[in-house]
């Protein structure tokens, strides 16, 4: 207990003492905790909730108490698709993130397996196996898993496979599986400690896994491998398609090929120059064959915005991930920068730069949303922006952010972008071989 010398405790009493704001700022914090005693009222006057650009959605969706964020927003621009091209009489028309959960959970288990194979001659109290063995399976995500799963299990409507129980608090699902996973673990190990053979382990493996397929069966239902599709349109007609598969139906409704897309990063760092790509090496293992959603192309902001502005305008939503929980206020909706002055709520320095937060670890990716609206001024530049979040229509406005320009430099730091409607710079920057990135260092 020698950190605090009596006369460094002496010294901080003095001051406060004698600090003439200390004692107000006292009051409001410990009565109304910081948020409501700091909040700015000139930062929310100057955020309207109206956008020169305003794609007009219907349905925010909610993702309850998971984690999954990543697969709510991703479906938001398919849906958005989907009810606009074949005119949905329904207006809150959703897509299953329940049928993308399932197959999520199973393919990070599966990763996970092949993981605890090729370290199989790793000490058990190695920094990998530790990692690995605290946290085999979570519900989190990014855009670029999204676009695999999509690409390869399809996509569904909800009510072909709602929601259960489980799916908005998903806590005893990662639970159960991390256990069997672990017991997994175990007997992959305990496998080759006997054989002293890795012949066998991708057997074992696969055993495993119809194990871990079950477990999400029973949480979550069976997935469907063909279903029929029946909706109205807006005229009032009724149309069926029968014995449509979820791959197919993405390809043939979904207006989302994951190719034509990039994920822009804006990762501020003289380590990680703008204008080059990344590849997040302990998510692919090995440079990545092109075409790849988990190619990341760090772009400086004046470009990056302009990317998500072309986008918006040609009437599509944009995925975006942020540090959501920095100078915002979700019961209201408002984003600013300069939302809650804390440095002169709290009278000491507090706020570092962009770039230095994230190499210090305190601005990271916290939660994806969508871009679903822009006010341009008339000199073409954004003050606000529209973003679209899935924790239901009680949330902020309507289930929305209103966003202040300002936050977007802060604390926006990726977006997926049509490479069609990028500015040429990036699609040129794009085709640039990817180095590696570890995924601590982006988020």
């Amino acid at each position: 207990m020698e950190n605090i010398s009596a006369a460094l405790l002496e010294r901080c009493r003095t001051q406060f003492a004698t600090d003439t704001s200390a004692a107000a700022a006292t009051r409001a914090v410990t009565q109304a905790g910081p948020l409501l005693a700091g909040m700015d009222p000139q930062a929310v006057r100057a955020l309207p909730y109206a956008f020169s650009v305003d794609l007009g959605e219907d349905g925010v969706t909610d993702q309850g108490q998971s984690l999954r964020c990543w697969a709510f927003a991703s479906l938001n621009p398919v849906r958005q698709h989907i009810a606009r091209t074949l005119n949905l009489q329904e207006r809150n028309f959703e897509l299953s993130q329940n049928y993308i959960y399932f197959y999520d959970q199973l393919e990070k288990s599966g990763r996970f397996l092949s993981k605890i194979i090729a370290r199989i001659e790793e000490p058990l109290d190695s920094l990998d196996m530790l990692h690995l063995l605290r946290q085999p399976v979570a519900d989190s995500g990014q855009w670029y898993i999204f676009a695999e799963l999509a690409q390869k299990y399809g996509v569904v409507p909800k009510y072909v496979m709602p929601d259960t129980q489980c799916s908005p608090d998903t806590r005893y699902v990662t639970r159960i599986l991390g256990d069997k996973l672990r017991l997994c673990a175990k007997q992959l190990r305990d496998s080759y400690a006997a054989h002293g053979s890795r012949g066998q382990l991708e057997t074992l493996r696969e055993r495993q896994l119809e194990g871990v397929f079950g477990i999400l069966c029973r949480f979550l239902g069976l997935p469907p491998s063909v279903f029929t599709f029946e909706y109205r349109d807006r005229s009032g007609a009724f149309h069926r398609a029968e014995n449509i598969t979820p791959q197919a139906f993405f390809r043939e409704y979904g207006g989302c090929n994951p190719d034509d897309y990039m994920m822009l990063i804006h990762h501020p760092s003289a380590k990680r120059p703008f204008m080059q790509t990344y590849y997040l090496e302990d998510y692919t293992d090995k440079a990545p064959v092109r075409p790849c959603p988990a190619i990341l192309l760090n772009a400086d902001l004046p470009l990056f915005k302009q990317a998500v502005i072309n986008q918006l305008c040609a009437g599509e939503q944009v995925v975006m991930g942020c540090d959501v929980a920095k100078q915002s206020h979700k019961p209201t909706g408002y984003m600013d920068a300069q939302l809650y002055p804390f440095e002169e709520l709290f009278g000491t320095e507090i706020n570092m730069s962009k770039a230095d937060r994230i190499l210090y670890k305190g601005t990271c990716g916290t939660h994806i949303m969508s871009f679903s609206g822009v006010n341009l001024r008339p000199d073409g530049r954004p003050d606000r922006w529209k973003v679209q979040n899935s924790y239901g229509p009680g949330m902020g406005i309507g289930g929305h952010y209103v966003m202040a320009d300002s936050w977007f430099d802060e604390y926006v730091l990726s977006a997926v972008v049509r490479k069609a409607l990028v500015p040429a710079p990036l699609r040129e920057a794009y085709d640039k071989d990817p180095l590696p990135m570890r995924m601590s260092e982006w988020y």
